[in-house]
């Protein structure tokens, strides 16, 4: 029996042709801008429902002073802490 050589290593390795890469690149760019595109146009969904607004939002008349727009708000607040010179 022959004793067999191994094969030389060849690099099948082959760099893309730069034809090719702006091809890829062109494409690339294209389907980015497409589906931004297609998200701001909403292209295919359905229309967005607008929440009217209340009726309920008019202005203070004179003497009101809640349930209104301007209107005054009760608030609760925290009573601020004992000032260190005080110690």
């Amino acid at each position: 029996m022959a004793q067999q050589e191994p094969e030389p290593s060849v690099d099948s390795y082959q760099p893309i042709p730069k034809r090719r890469r702006w091809l890829i690149l062109v494409l690339a760019i294209t389907t980015a801008i497409t589906i931004v595109w297609m998200m701001l146009e909403r292209i295919g969904a359905p229309p967005l429902r607008r929440i009217a607004t209340p009726d309920a939002a008019a202005p203070c008349a004179a003497g009101q002073s809640t349930g209104c727009v301007g209107g005054t708000a009760s608030v609760i607040m925290v009573a601020p802490p004992a000032s260190a010179a005080s110690r």
